[in-house]
């Protein structure tokens, strides 16, 4: 086998991957073996119709039945957008500014003050996973001031650090975009896997980071085994593969974290795009909560963000979303690109994420044709938003949706 790291989707360009791993002061290693390049969910798909869609196990997800803080919230529908431009500069997020634009966004959303917002969604006694976007760190990853604000509520609510956890998929990105227990002290900080980026790069042969003296995945305990999303696709066998995907068969098994631990989640995804589509709330954790997900981008689309959202692990514990709009991202997207970067210091607040990502999705498509991008406005960019509608997780229609600017 050739000696270079498994890629999830060709790269549109030529450009080393060393070439854009270090943007804006921050490192972004292990992006373009995670993300690629624009291709991932627009451009790429666009060629053709897709084939018809794999079997999965959603009707098993939609059969469990849901709670009172089931998707869409207790604000089906609701969107809420927070602009102050002293937020960010070239030079500093003023986490003060930030703090604030939080509370005017709950206070907003929820129709309470400040104060009282908290008990809508918590109690004291909660384990709350915040599920942050590490990619791009130093340009546009999510922001530590924004999750600062969001502790700091938090820990007034009454929940203690101990029972505050940060995380993403990948343990390494989380330490590259600043979330470490030196920033955060007592906030436990977790990944829910692990990856040898040199030997996912080919650089090394040496495969006991990643691999047990069984020759099986070190993360494998980090996944629960009876909770999963199962689409009928096949994935790669190499080693490659498996190291960045812990799993390489027909099922994509939720963290543990999720299944076991948290009993409830605040999304905090970045403003961004992915192709001709979205890269905000729904793909946060659509593709964030899971392992094994490369082998579905081509034959799901954007699909696997709306089904994965749909499985209890994340259904019924997602109370908040918090889009973080500082520093925007209107082309080049998953992955960070400096040049179509922009300060649109915006915090987005939502229960329903479906709605949430309909409204960005249309603000970003704006911003697209602002700046000459060519664009495809073709429905099936937002179909899965739509889907989910269907589902009851969410309200995609935009006549639906009770947006409110300030």
């Amino acid at each position: 086998m050739k000696k270079k790291g498994y890629q999830s989707i060709e790269l549109e360009s030529k450009l080393e991957r060393r070439d854009f791993l270090k943007i804006g002061g921050g490192s972004l290693l292990g992006a373009g073996l995670l993300l690629g390049r624009p291709p991932l969910f627009g451009q790429e798909t666009a060629k053709a119709e897709p084939p018809a869609k794999p079997k999965t196990n959603i009707d098993e997800a939609m059969a469990v039945p849901r709670t009172k803080y089931s998707l869409p919230g207790l604000f089906p529908g609701k969107v809420v957008a927070v602009k102050d431009e002293q937020a960010m500069n070239e030079q500093r997020v003023d986490g003060k500014v930030v703090a604030n634009m939080f509370a005017r966004g709950m206070e907003s959303l929820t129709g309470r003050p400040f104060s009282k917002s908290f008990k809508l969604f918590f109690d004291k006694k909660d384990v709350v996973g915040i599920k942050v976007n590490p990619v791009g760190a130093g340009l546009i990853a999510t922001r530590l001031e924004v999750v600062d604000a969001v502790i700091a509520w938090l820990r007034i609510g009454g929940i203690p650090a101990k029972n505050i956890v940060i995380w993403d998929r990948f343990d390494y990105m989380l330490a590259d975009a600043g979330f470490t227990a030196a920033r955060y002290p007592g906030i436990t900080i977790q990944g829910l896997q692990t990856m040898d980026e040199a030997a996912a790069e080919g650089k090394s042969d040496d495969d006991s980071r990643w691999l047990d003296k069984d020759g099986r995945h070190v993360s494998e305990k980090n996944f629960d085994l009876d909770a999963y999303y199962f689409a009928d696709i096949e994935a790669p066998q190499d080693k490659p593969y498996l190291n960045q995907h812990v799993f390489n068969g027909r099922y994509s098994y939720f963290g543990k974290l999720l299944t076991k631990k948290l009993t409830k989640i605040i999304n905090v995804p970045v403003f961004k795009n992915t192709g001709n589509g979205i890269s905000m709330a729904t793909k946060n954790l659509g593709y964030g909560a899971v392992c094994n997900t490369s082998r579905l981008h081509k034959p799901l689309f954007f699909d696997v963000c709306t089904e994965v959202l749909a499985f209890p692990a994340v259904r019924d514990k997602l109370v908040l979303n918090i889009t973080d709009g500082l520093r925007a991202q209107y082309d080049g997207g998953p992955g960070p690109l400096a040049q179509a970067t922009y300060f649109l210091n915006t915090l987005f607040f939502a229960s329903d994420p479906i709605a949430l990502d309909m409204t960005c999705h249309n603000l970003l498509l704006q911003k697209r044709k602002e700046m000459n991008v060519k664009v495809n406005e073709h429905p099936k960019y937002s179909e899965y938003l739509r889907y989910a509608q269907r589902l009851g997780l969410g309200i995609a229609d935009p006549a639906k949706i009770n947006f409110l600017q300030g």
